[in-house]
């Protein structure tokens, strides 16, 4: 097997061609076009879970006193949003309201297509209607 093969396989990092394994993602693993909980799974989805949602969202979450998936789906973006910005008493950035409806929409429908799991598509619906 050639250095350049062993490096297109992984095996190879580094530029002088050690033998050691080429150094893994610390990203997360990307999901199909639909995406749920494994069936296998008895665990019920937990905010972290779900796409776009990151440690300042959860933050966001708990100061907004929502501690679960079942609680995120019985909200409404826009009144999160403004009572975020209530109690933060500054005016958040409008991804933050984009970052909102994907997360209530993810926990409304497991199965919603991965597109409207991420906030720019939000962002895109929002800044589209803004427009008209």
């Amino acid at each position: 097997m050639t250095q350049k093969s062993q490096a297109r396989d992984g095996i190879l990092s580094g530029s002088r061609g050690s033998l050691r394994p080429a150094r893994q993602s610390r990203r997360r693993p990307r999901r199909d076009a639909v995406h749920s909980r494994s069936p296998r799974s008895a665990q019920p989805r937990q905010l972290p879970d779900l796409l776009s949602i990151g440690p300042t969202m959860l933050r966001h979450f708990e100061m907004l006193g929502i501690h679960s998936v079942a609680q995120l789906a019985k909200q409404e973006p826009h009144k999160m949003y403004e009572r975020l910005n209530r109690k933060t008493r500054q005016r958040q950035d409008p991804c933050v309201l984009d970052t909102f409806c994907a997360a209530v929409a993810q926990a409304r429908n497991p199965r919603l297509p991965a597109e409207q799991c991420e906030w720019w598509y939000w962002s895109r619906k929002r800044k589209s209607t803004a427009h008209s």
